[in-house]
């Protein structure tokens, strides 16, 4: 009788020795998980619920370990921030049917106790089943990473920051070059029609009425003098506007080469912005003269039209075709090059489709509320 009280003193000792050992095993591993610089938790992903944080989530969110457990799904439906829950509950839910030695990652973000934004790298993996092999309890450890992400942010800020200040700079330079030009243009027509036009209009008068050789070749040098200064500097732009200007330009170019010509234009704005206008222009006439000068076409057509607030050009010929790798070779294809670079001005794309024996399709898209 003495020996079974004695058996049962004994057992009722080492429970109370395993019980001790148990507290302070949990206890040192309390210690160790709240001395870490990351945040630990174990959570019920059946019931959806915390069981165990450590003090460095208590602090993120002002929150007791009890506050926590409390909650249940409420905890992750207030902290987890709206845009990532969704993805957040399903990665939880693909450790369900995950082996115990997977780890799986994942970046979020969380509203911390002041409504402040964090990003959070979460490594989870499982730590306990059920008694049906199901994933019971998930432990998952998590860094800071808010920091890393506004410096790399910010870091590709000032990328795109440096990126749109080199195209403006490059932008600013095209269109410093291209005003240049056009008062180039403006000096040399002027020039033109005032001396020389005038001193070949004085010769003219010079001559007798016998001297009709003579009177003819300056009528014809008269004539290319006005011409050259209409090409340098087209007043109808200025004074009618884009429409009017191309299409005497296309009558000016075309009629006199006996090529036969479709212009279309549709743009609802009484008047483009001028330097854009001059752009365009621009664009049109030096297509016009690639036309004329190498394609042996027969016809062309001329399209501008305005699609909400972009600028649809187009001009297509029936001619011997483009052979692209002109595009590349700097010296032939400086005419295209030039219309390139004055589309970058105005954030513009250029597209050429040419075949041999097809002729040429030019596309042009221009957005007017980028255009400088």
């Amino acid at each position: 009788m003495e020996k079974s009280k004695d058996l049962e003193l004994a057992g009722q000792e080492l429970d109370q020795i395993l019980i001790n050992d148990f507290k302070i095993d949990s206890l040192i591993f309390s210690k160790m998980a709240d001395a870490i610089p990351d945040m630990l938790c174990v959570t019920d992903i059946q019931q959806m619920r915390k069981i165990y944080s450590n003090a460095h989530v208590h602090h993120l969110f002002k929150m007791s370990k009890q506050e926590i457990n409390d909650m249940g799904l409420r905890f992750f439906e207030k902290t987890i921030h709206p845009a990532d829950q969704y993805h957040y509950f399903k990665e939880i839910d693909q450790l369900k049917s995950v082996e115990d030695e997977h780890i799986s990652e994942f970046k979020y973000r969380i509203i911390d106790h002041e409504g402040k934004v964090r990003w959070l790298a979460t490594k989870r993996k499982v730590l306990k089943r059920d008694g049906y092999g199901l994933p019971l309890h998930i432990i998952g450890i998590s860094q800071d990473i808010t920091q890393q992400i506004e410096l790399t942010e910010e870091r590709q800020r000032l990328i795109d920051e440096k990126s749109q200040l080199k195209v403006l700079q490059q932008q600013q330079l095209f269109e410093a070059i291209i005003n240049a030009q056009e008062e180039e243009r403006r000096n040399i027509a002027e020039n033109l029609h005032n001396e020389i036009g005038q001193l070949l209009f004085a010769a003219q008068l010079k001559l007798s009425s016998s001297e009709t050789e003579s009177r003819a070749l300056l009528n014809a040098a008269i004539k290319k003098v006005r011409e050259i200064s209409f090409e340098l500097t087209p007043v109808l732009l200025n004074d009618m506007g884009l429409e009017a200007a191309l299409k005497d330009m296309l009558e000016r170019k075309l009629d006199a080469q006996q090529i036969s010509f479709n212009f279309s234009f549709n743009v609802k704005a009484s008047r483009v912005d001028k330097n854009v206008e001059v752009i365009i222009y621009r664009i049109l006439q030096e297509l016009v003269n690639n036309t004329i000068k190498h394609a042996s076409a027969s016809h062309v057509n001329v399209l501008v039209v305005q699609k909400e607030n972009d600028l649809y050009i187009s001009q297509t010929d029936n001619g011997t075709g483009l052979d692209k790798s002109i595009l590349s070779d700097a010296k032939k294809g400086f005419g295209l090059k030039s219309i390139m670079n004055r589309l970058h001005i105005l954030s513009g794309v250029f597209e050429v489709f040419s075949s041999p024996e097809s002729g040429t399709k030019v596309l042009m898209n221009i957005p007017l509320n980028g255009a400088k």
